[in-house]
């Protein structure tokens, strides 16, 4: 491998559940929804939206995946396989059901299933290995609810920091309703991280019935949308140690937020900015954004605003299989726009700092 002499940190993972495992985490009030014969259960989680099902499951057409274990994809043990054949140091794993975290409309059941999510990934993966960091779930439909279950995700679980949904809440994430737990986040020295998933209701996307178009749009864009309320809603200079991540859209959509606004800080009068340009907050180290060695606008971007807020993410078990995580890797170690301190920052330094490991 190309890259044996770098050390990698992956900065986006996915757990995929075992909902029969889940359950046992769960109280008895919503254990017998989770366990229901798979033929009616409509999920722990609601759908993301009406794109993700297995849209090529069993066409001869597919490509064959190659798991890093015989392992259930996605589980604990699988993982370690995958972080060994790989040759990864560590990586911070994200819910795959929970995606969609975001749309429950009943908070009690919110807060319900969030916690036992937590002592699920807890118990079933953090304990397995500490090179295995779960970011929690938290049920943002009750944000005092919230800012209590990342208490305890933090403090009694050592977890990572905590996953907040791209979509499906009422409200943008920069909204006021929401500034307890960034608050709490802050006071316990946590990352948050927002993470795409689904379609973005009110964008258009739900009409699409091209997937692939759809797939090109949907995690991006609420990712822009999540990045521009954080910093001119004030969240990032009313919390100026809170530290927040934008995971699974690349980082080419960072270049447009960029360049619109630098058009609107010259245009627009000051009592409508925050107290810093958008590149500084970028440049300061209180953002990370997961991407991939393929993306030719890294470079450009590393230039632009320093190579701090870049860190490598691998999605296994998704859409990438072990071969593909370990080409992506080699395509950051590989290229030649790159210096070696910044492939090493990029490959797993900034991670580091960012989620304390």
């Amino acid at each position: 491998m190309s890259y044996e002499h770098y050390s990698v940190v992956d900065c986006d993972g996915h757990i995929v559940e075992s909902i029969p495992e889940f359950a046992e985490f769960m109280s008895e009030r919503i254990k017998g929804h989770a366990l229901k014969p798979a033929r009616n259960r409509q999920g722990v989680f609601p759908s993301l939206d009406g794109m993700h099902f297995a849209l090529h499951e069993g066409k001869s057409t597919a490509k064959k995946r190659v798991t890093a274990s015989e392992y259930r994809p996605g589980s604990a043990e699988d993982w370690l396989a995958f972080l060994d054949r790989a040759k990864i140091e560590r990586t911070v794993l994200f819910t795959s059901e929970g995606l969609s975290v975001g749309f429950l409309q009943v908070p009690r059941y919110a807060v319900e299933v969030c916690r036992a999510y937590n002592d699920y990934v807890y118990h079933r993966f953090a304990k397995l290995s500490d090179r295995l960091r779960p970011m929690a779930l938290i049920p943002m439909q009750d944000v005092p609810a919230a800012v209590r279950e990342l208490r305890r995700s933090i403090t009694d679980l050592a977890l990572a920091g905590a996953m907040l949904p791209s979509t499906g809440l009422p409200l943008h994430l920069g909204h006021e309703t929401y500034w307890p737990i960034y608050e709490e986040a802050e006071k316990l020295g946590c990352a948050l991280a927002v993470h795409g998933g689904a379609n973005l209701e009110g964008a258009g996307l739900n009409t699409f019935t091209n997937f692939t178009a759809s797939h090109i749009l949907h995690h991006p864009i609420p990712l822009m949308v999540a990045m521009i309320s954080f910093i001119y809603h004030g969240i990032l200079d009313r919390f100026p140690n809170l530290r927040v991540a934008f995971m699974e859209g690349g980082c080419g959509w960072l270049a447009s937020i960029l360049d619109r606004a630098e058009r609107d800080e010259n245009y627009f009068d000051s009592h409508d900015q925050p107290r810093l340009k958008c590149i500084e907050y970028l440049a300061g180290g209180r953002i990370l954004i997961g991407c991939e060695g393929s993306e030719s606008a890294l470079a450009c971007l590393a230039k632009r605003v320093g190579i701090r807020p870049f860190a490598y993410a691998s999605d296994y078990p998704h859409e990438v299989d072990l071969p593909a995580a370990q080409h992506e890797i080699e395509e950051i170690a590989e290229r030649d726009d790159l210096t070696d301190e910044e492939k090493q920052a990029v490959l797993a330094d900034n991670a580091k700092r960012f989620f304390k490991l």
